[in-house]
């Protein structure tokens, strides 16, 4: 087994306190009265039975099909697809279905290589199930998680593998994308939670470390989830 260091032990809990300090900065913007960046309209997951619904996603390496009016440099940042904002059935299974169109960019933090609190502790990757993936090939993650207040928690974090360099272009210009599907239990209406991509794929990946630009910008790499009766 590979051996390491104090050092790199403490970098990764370093991380994981950059992550969580930006998903507080993300969430308290959005409990403003304009939060931060883009706010989208509201996605509802289509109910596909009593306690079950899917939430369909795309994330796409620019975002001419979701903020096709927006300006420089916005219209090049990296984007979830059709929203950030979601709605989902209380007491439910979620199946999540993203379609990832984005190469990969790598993760800074191995932590987030992992597949963490689905359902069997898996994600299919291509009709794949998987635990985890490679760090170096991660293009974004779909990682929600909790309030520090919240009485009813939830983590879920889920590697999004990106596609290869000599994938076939599609009709739409975009290559063939991974497909990933997971599925996740909600519990009681009235709650809201937060996610984030935790992959560095800002506009700069030098300070602050590649979480800036759409990473910290509502509406591209950022948004939340509430569960609610419908």
């Amino acid at each position: 087994m590979k051996q390491h260091s104090p050092g790199f032990f403490i970098g990764i809990a370093a991380s994981i306190i950059l992550g969580f300090g930006v998903i507080a900065g993300i969430f308290l913007g959005l409990r403003s009265a304009q939060g931060l960046g883009y706010e989208p309209g509201v996605l509802q997951a289509t109910k596909t039975g009593l306690n079950s619904a899917t939430l369909n996603l795309s994330t796409y390496p620019d975002s001419m099909v979701c903020h096709a009016d927006a300006g420089n440099p916005q219209i090049t940042w990296v984007t979830y697809c059709p929203s950030t904002t979601w709605e989902v059935p209380a007491n439910s299974i979620i199946t999540v279905v993203i379609k990832q169109y984005d190469g990969a960019s790598g993760l800074y933090n191995d932590f987030f290589q992992k597949v963490q609190g689905t359902v069997g502790g898996v994600a299919m990757y291509n009709n794949k199930p998987m635990s985890q993936i490679n760090a170096d090939d991660a293009a974004h993650t779909f990682t929600l998680q909790s309030q520090p207040d919240e009485t009813n928690p939830i983590f879920v974090s889920v590697p999004l593998l990106g596609v290869a360099d000599d994938a076939p272009i599609q009709a739409n210009g975009y290559p063939t994308p991974n497909v990933i599907e997971f599925q996740f239990r909600t519990g009681p209406a009235g709650h809201v939670y937060i996610w984030h991509c935790y992959v560095p794929c800002g506009n700069d990946r030098e300070s602050p470390y590649g979480f800036s630009g759409p990473m910290s910008t509502t509406g591209f790499m950022a948004g939340t989830m509430t569960v609610t009766n419908y």
